[in-house]
């Protein structure tokens, strides 16, 4: 199901869709969690929202489990986020996320959401996934 933005149609196409069953306990273990955390797979598809991620991005888990995550970045950033991906996978590290100055979100009513982000690199049986630690600043 694609996530309604603000009457913009989304250049993004879903991937196949995915349960909790379909991923490593080391990755599901963080579902429980009171942070709001998004797990995102390699190919950049979310893997895992926590309740405090839905609350803080205003969309549930079952509408972007599958889904780029760049659909939680705002339009006029997409490309970029993707252009950076591959870089960051290739030695990934925890680290801040630094995308500019004022890392945003986007909710799907069009609002953004200036936040901060920890990366956290999380490799289960040789896939690697990211653990997005997410707050509003």
């Amino acid at each position: 199901m694609k996530v309604p933005r603000a009457g913009k149609a989304c250049w993004l196409a879903p991937h196949s869709p995915m349960s909790l069953f379909d991923l490593p306990p080391d990755i599901t273990k963080l579902e429980d969690s009171d942070e709001a955390i998004v797990v995102v797979q390699s190919e950049g598809a979310v893997a895992l929202m926590t309740k405090a991620a839905e609350e803080l991005f205003g969309v549930s888990s079952e509408d972007m489990v599958g889904e780029f995550v760049e659909m939680l970045v705002p339009e006029k950033k997409r490309w970029g986020h993707q252009a950076y991906r591959p870089g960051y996978l290739a030695e990934a590290a925890e680290q801040e996320m630094g995308a500019g100055p004022f890392p945003e979100a986007e909710r799907p009513d069009g609002t953004i959401v200036p936040i901060a982000a920890r990366l956290e690199p999380i490799r289960v049986d040789g896939d690697l996934y990211v653990a997005v630690h997410v707050t509003e600043r």
